[in-house]
């Protein structure tokens, strides 16, 4: 299924889109983990203003804070958060978790119940815009839960945490299915402000927000949000609204804003007269409409949701490529598909990943175990550049840099070293591009740390290791190699160019499209054989180097770890890719500890659920572009370039 050559490629470049900070951001963290040169964030989750079963507030509480929850469980003290629900409406008062959540002194609240009363120092005395449903089924409007509810909630969290707090989204894009949104302009929590243009992007251009009014000037009957369109949400003209949803951000907002679409294969290919599916042409359209804003994509989330079937991610055998591979959708986890078709165009595209937590399925809040979502910062970290004037700022910036490594699991830790150079030139690391001189030796060089513990309530033996006689619990990480991936890049491809617009395929049929035959793994670096350095408490740092001779075509490198070895039954094929995650379910869990909520078959427990998502495990870092001198900028450098001159044209403009 995936390609398994190991011809070594040429190069990979670097221009670093990390960017200047906003003047409206401001300074936190001074509770972060200091020396650290990354730190953790989620940015996909959700609560009780749309679908989620937990209240705004207490995804925050158990996601940043440290420690145990007052009521019960593990909190994850992530760095940085932005609380990223749905777009459209919703009926319940997300002040209060849902009756699901079994959380105490919390129970289902809708709007109609509280209209009028001041809870946790919030009023909403009225729904706004369109009247939406009646009684129990009265619905907010999302642009104003933004503005009214899930900001001022943050605002009110602030001063408890020294963590940078942000109010995003999950976009509803016309044409297709979820992206994730932020617009930080006039966030600054410490100091009030507002998130009104975040609401202002959700009411203009979420298909599922069909309020036709939106917040009325003040003092007058004015709207103060003209000119929405609230009729081309599918298909093709939703695609082109969607569009023009990014080309207001790339005007607006070029430098607070990102545009991450989200399990993107997770409904199949984009269907022309439906809302639902990406092809390679709709993430070339986000990219070309917003340089400096949409600039990757997110893995599926829904991390424990495999059953015997498949289904991690929400992903059926309708999904394009069947199903998630390794904890990743097939976009992302082939080697050849389409991101590294997009980075064969040499395209400032990065992935990376989040939780998208609603609840634990069969569990509730409080429960160790899970049927469906991780509590962010549980499972996935996304890893950003820690600055050391830290906030909102640098998360996007750093998101837009390429600068940032995924990791499920806590494979690694937040030190990780990915960097090239030649001729004893500066180090380049992600997103970054080295210039070289065909025939140069370049030295790519990978540090890590493994930590000793994760967050797993199990420590038996990991299932899937057990196959090959490999004993290692549950939760304690361990990594068994590294790939370095790379690629030629070739050039962009135009908009109606052969090759622009590729057909896709439903189901597996989508796993055999290759987008980029250049891509291989050209170097496979077993844990063993790195240098192994012991720290406190039983972690461990490795490294390695290695080099790869530039030739006379611009190439990238990225890498990719996980802890299951080359060719281990039902999970990795003899080249070392991941498999389709439903074959782990052919495997027994057949230790005493297994836990009861694991899918069966014949009375045998399967690996399923949050079993499969922590025996499974990888990680992912964006990457690394080398070009030969004298040839043209990658679009990833001009894109760079064009970020700092808003950078510089908006500090101008503050003197």
């Amino acid at each position: 299924m995936f390609p398994t050559s190991k011809t070594i490629l040429l190069t990979a470049a670097s221009a670093s889109l990390a960017l200047t900070q906003s003047a409206v951001a401001e300074e936190f963290g001074r509770d972060r983990h200091r020396g650290n040169p990354y730190v953790a964030g989620d940015m996909h989750n959700h609560n009780t203003c749309t679908d989620g079963s937990v209240s705004a507030g207490y995804s925050i509480d158990r996601s940043v804070a440290k420690g145990v929850a007052a009521g019960g469980g593990n909190n994850f003290d992530l760095d940085w958060f932005t609380l990223g629900n749905h777009g459209g409406s919703g009926n319940r008062d997300c002040r209060f978790s849902d009756t699901s959540a079994n959380l105490p002194g919390d129970t289902t609240t809708t709007w109609n119940q509280t209209l009028g009363q001041t809870i946790d120092g919030i009023t909403i005395t009225s729904l706004k815009g369109t009247p939406n449903g009646t009684g129990s089924n009265a619905k907010m409007w999302r642009w104003q839960s933004i503005k009214e509810i899930e900001y001022p909630i943050i605002v009110n969290r602030a001063p408890m945490y020294n963590k940078v707090l942000i109010e995003g989204l999950e976009w509803i894009a016309p044409g297709h299915e979820h992206v994730d949104v932020a617009v930080i302009t006039g966030q600054n929590p410490r100091r009030g402000g507002n998130a009104d243009k975040m609401a202002e992007f959700e009411y203009r251009f979420d298909r599922s927000d069909t309020d036709a009014i939106g917040p009325i000037r003040e003092g007058g009957e004015d709207q103060l949000w003209q000119g929405k369109d609230n009729v081309n949400n599918t298909g093709t003209a939703g695609h082109q609204k969607a569009l023009e949803g990014i080309k207001w951000l790339q005007a607006h907002h070029p430098l607070q804003s990102y545009v991450i679409p989200t399990h993107t294969e997770r409904q199949g290919p984009f269907d022309p007269s439906a809302s639902k599916g990406y092809n390679i042409e709709h993430f070339r359209d986000f990219n070309n409409a917003g340089p400096t804003v949409a600039f990757g994509i997110e893995s599926p989330g829904h991390f424990a949701e495999g059953g015997l079937t498949g289904g991690s991610g929400s992903y059926t055998a309708t999904a394009v490529g069947g199903g998630t591979y390794g904890m990743s959708g097939i976009y992302t986890a082939k080697v050849g598909g389409l991101w590294d078709g997009l980075l064969g165009e040499g395209r400032n595209f990065f992935i990376y990943v989040s939780s998208d937590w609603h609840s634990r399925g069969a569990g509730v809040a409080r429960d160790a175990f899970t049927t469906a979502d991780f509590i962010p910062g549980e499972y996935t970290r996304l890893y950003v550049p820690n600055e050391g004037r830290f906030s909102s700022q640098s998360v996007i910036d750093g998101m837009r840099s390429g600068n940032s490594y995924s990791v499920n699991a806590d494979l690694i830790g937040s030190d990780m070293v990915f960097r090239a150079r030649a001729r004893g030139d500066d180090w380049k690391t992600m997103g970054e591009t080295l210039v070289v001189r065909p025939g140069d030796q370049v030295t790519v060089e990978m540090e890590m740390t493994v930590p000793a513990k994760n967050n797993s309530p199990y420590s038996f033996n990991n299932p899937l290791l057990e196959q090959v006689g490999i004993k290692q619990p549950l939760n304690k990480p361990s990594l068994d190699h590294v790939d370095l991936i790379s690629g030629k890049i070739t050039g962009v491809v135009a908009p109606g160019a052969p090759g622009y617009a590729v057909a896709n395929a439903g189901g597996t049929a989508g796993a055999d499209i290759v987008y980029n035959s250049t891509a291989s793994v050209v170097r496979q670096i077993p844990a063993t054989k790195m240098h192994r350095e012991h720290r406190d408490r039983d972690s461990v740092r490795l490294r390695f180097t290695t080099t790869i001779t530039a030739g006379n075509t611009p190439f990238y490198v990225r890498a990719r770890g996980t802890n299951i070895p080359v060719g281990t039954p039902n999970v990795t094929d003899t080249a070392g890719n991941p498999l389709l995650d439903a074959n782990n379910a052919k495997v027994s869990c057949a230790d005493p500890a297994c836990p009861a909520h694991l899918e069966t078959v014949n009375g045998v427990k399967k690996v399923t659920h949050d079993i499969q998502a922590w025996s499974n495990v990888w990680f992912y870092a964006n990457p690394i572009f080398i070009r030969p001198e004298g040839s043209p900028k990658l679009l990833v450098e001009t894109n760079a370039d064009l970020a700092r001159r808003l950078g510089h044209r908006a500090e101008n403009d503050q003197h």
